[in-house]
């Protein structure tokens, strides 16, 4: 056998071999480099990233606390909702567009902005929509899409959403106060958040029995107001029939106690929701916002604007007060002082006639004048006092300076300064024109009139009380700023205020009530000229001998033939007045009964809200209801709402009863705004058709019917006579 080629067949199997080895090793070494590059490289970064594939520190939303009106009845408290979170590396590229369409369709949000947010990999968690009602948070629970959570978070819930919106304010979507007392004293209200643990699996859904709780959430202190409730009540509806009475722009009103500078009622119609402060209520729209080119934005900024704080206007005659009181506590006038109006006065050559003109009132005492409201008497009265003298009461009955109230965003009104005023101009000042206030500075500036002199600083709020305990933790005294003219100045004052009340023809049928108070009318420069622009006021007290509480009524621009002080502000106040002191009358006698420890409650109106919400309202503030339906679906008509509760009485809540073959129930609107029924009825699926404006007296489709989904129901609306 030839042995030729042996050698070549054995070099070739050697050389494989030796292939296969560098061929190995190489692989071996590639694999070796890339685990030490994932190791020490990127080790960190992927440990990182699996833990927080797997594991999530969620943020617990503290409970606020309460807030609550001065007899402990409770205003504003937090409720549990939930809210929808996304984990984004749990979703398949190909489960986005439906789960997109699920929440779109389900939340009412836009499927583009919600596709972006599913598929933002850079995020281990994303908020899609916070605070949502938890019927439908358990719908979406239910629909078991990989990557999407339902959290529990919190939500505020109100009397009454319409009752003090100014007073009470809003907070945004992470539960901080935005405005009134909600911003301003946030820092006591915002409890302190928790961190809660949360493991996730493969699907991105919440393990919560593997969840730990690392730190609990502590609940924020409460706030007690000086507000009353019943008093805000008589208030709020006096703003309104004030407004609708008279085809108003806008009325604010603000009632305070004399002495010490609390506040116990303001209103201003029209205002907003506080369950949904980010529409621009249609009220609100149709009379102060005449401009159709502001943004949504400058349109919600107005509407948030405090007019108790913000609102400047001249105030006429009202501020007649203050001259006569400067002039008293001067002793350049007394009760016997006389003054002579021929109808008009001349100053350095420029006529300034009085009302009466071409009247005139002839020779009348101090109290006459101020009963006349005699600009040509004022005019000669603030002479007497000259400039020096007078800008120093100015500044010190508190205009010119915030008054220091607990609200954000006071303005501090506007006064020119004495150097630059002309004889002219000044004495057009004592009679309230050439200088701009706030309600809440003239109210205060007033009431120091009449007082014993002291100029307060108003309170809204009483006190802070630990939530958990009860027990006060700053309680907030009267503050006097200084004092302005003395007792014996205001003993005057009021006498003089009481004649001046006497004679006003506008308080009839009230007179027993012992009222002091005057009017005023003053033009504003709006839309750029003074034509046609009044706004009337009233600022009055009771009773004459020792005043319990102050009343400011300002009604902007009102329309038709009555639009002075005496024809609308003066009777507005005077019903008021008289609501206020048979109330304060009737619970002072029962101050010491144990029923009433609590003070007065007023029965909310929670027609349009869920069962659970409205359940949670009434047992917190100790009234009966009874549930006619189902006990998970929404109010649409309840036997008694907006009047004092008494006790016995037993509020029944009307449910709609599920939807069939999409047919609903139609709810009760009548007593409503225009705003307030198209909410409740939209709420419902129901298209409203609205005839006439101002209260619902009237629905086309009678409650408690069941109709089609979209139908239309046709409301009738009517002004206040």
């Amino acid at each position: 056998m030839s042995r030729k080629g042996s050698p070549k067949v054995k070099t070739d199997f050697t050389s494989r071999i030796i292939w296969s080895i560098v061929i190995i090793a190489v692989a071996f070494m590639t694999v070796t480099v890339k685990l030490a590059s994932v190791m020490l490289v990127h080790g960190s970064e992927l440990a990182e990233k699996q833990a927080s594939f797997t594991n999530a520190n969620i943020e617990i939303t503290a409970a606020r606390g309460d807030i609550y009106d001065e007899g402990m009845n409770i205003l504003v408290q937090d409720a549990t909702v939930s809210s929808v979170y996304a984990y984004p590396e749990s979703i398949d590229e190909e489960d986005v567009p439906g789960t997109c369409s699920f929440l779109s369709e389900k939340l009412g949000m836009d499927y583009d902005y919600i596709y972006s947010l599913l598929t933002d990999k850079s995020q281990t968690m994303v908020p899609i929509k916070r605070k949502i009602d938890n019927r439908l948070a358990r719908e979406i629970k239910e629909a078991n899409l990989p990557g999407i959570n339902i959290l529990e978070d919190k939500t505020r819930i109100y009397t009454n959403p319409t009752f003090a919106p100014y007073i009470l304010g809003f907070t945004g979507a992470d539960h901080t106060g935005l405005y009134g007392v909600e911003a301003s004293f946030n820092e006591y209200l915002a409890g302190k958040n928790g961190v809660k643990s949360v493991l996730f699996d493969s699907n991105g859904n919440a393990n919560e029995s593997a969840s730990t709780t690392k730190k609990e959430s502590q609940k924020g202190d409460s706030v007690v107001l000086t507000i009353d409730s019943v008093t805000q009540y008589y208030t709020e509806m006096a703003a309104y029939e004030a407004y609708t009475k008279y085809n108003a722009r806008r009325v604010i009103i603000l009632v305070s106690d004399v002495y010490t500078g609390a506040m116990l009622g303001m209103a201003a119609y029209p205002s907003y929701s506080l369950e949904d402060p980010w529409s621009v209520s249609w009220a609100y729209r149709q009379s102060m916002l005449p401009s159709e080119g502001d943004s949504l934005e400058d349109q919600q900024l107005s509407m948030w604007s405090d007019p108790f704080t913000s609102y400047l206007y001249e105030p006429g005659s009202t501020f007649k007060i203050v001259t006569c009181a400067s002039a008293l506590e001067e002793g350049m006038v007394d009760l016997g002082s006389v003054f002579y109006c021929g109808g008009a006065e001349y100053i350095e050559g420029v006529e300034i006639r009085c009302d009466v003109y071409p009247g005139a009132h002839g020779d009348q005492d101090l109290a006459t004048s101020m009963a006349n409201s005699c600009n040509v008497a004022l005019m000669k009265i603030v002479n007497l006092v000259g400039p020096d003298k007078f800008y120093d009461y100015i500044y010190n009955f508190g205009f010119g300076t915030p008054t220091g109230i607990m609200l954000d965003g006071e303005e501090s009104g506007m006064v020119a300064a004495n150097q630059d005023v002309n004889p002219v101009d000044f004495a057009t000042l004592g009679f309230g024109q050439g200088l701009a206030v706030t309600p809440m500075q003239m109210i205060m500036g007033l009431n120091a009139a009449i007082n014993g002199g002291y100029l307060m600083v108003p309170r809204v709020v009483d006190r802070i009380v630990d939530s958990e305990t009860g027990e006060t933790v700053i309680r907030y005294e009267p503050e006097a700023v200084r004092q302005v003219v003395s007792s014996k100045t205001s003993e005057t004052m009021r006498y003089i205020l009481g004649i001046v009340a006497d004679q006003y023809y506008y308080l009839g049928g009230y007179e027993s009530y012992d009222m002091i108070g005057k009017t005023g009318t003053a033009e504003q420069y709006r839309y750029g000229s003074y034509e046609g622009s009044l706004v009337a006021s009233f600022y009055g007290a009771l009773p004459e001998s020792n005043p319990q509480f102050s009343v400011l009524v300002i009604v902007d621009e009102a329309k038709g033939d009555f639009t002075y002080g005496s024809s609308t502000a003066a009777p507005t106040a005077a019903k008021l007045m008289a609501n206020i002191y048979d109330y304060m009358a009737a619970k002072d006698m029962l101050s010491n009964s144990e029923e009433n420890v609590h003070g007065a409650k007023v029965i909310p109106d929670v027609r349009g809200s869920y069962v659970s919400e409205a359940t949670e309202l009434f047992d917190s503030l100790g009234i009966a209801y009874s549930i006619d339906g189902s006990e998970d679906g929404i109010i649409v008509n309840q036997s008694a709402h907006s009047v004092e509760y008494t006790e016995g009485t037993v509020v029944v809540l009307y449910v709609s009863r599920d939807a069939q073959d999409d047919y609903v129930m139609v709810p009760n609107v009548t007593g409503m705004s225009v705003q307030k029924a198209n909410e409740v009825l939209a709420q419902a699926g129901l298209v409203m058709q609205i005839q006439g404006g101002g209260i619902a007296v009237s629905q086309s489709i009678e409650p408690g019917t069941m109709v089609e989904a979209g139908s239309t129901v046709t409301v009738t609306f009517r002004y206040a006579e």
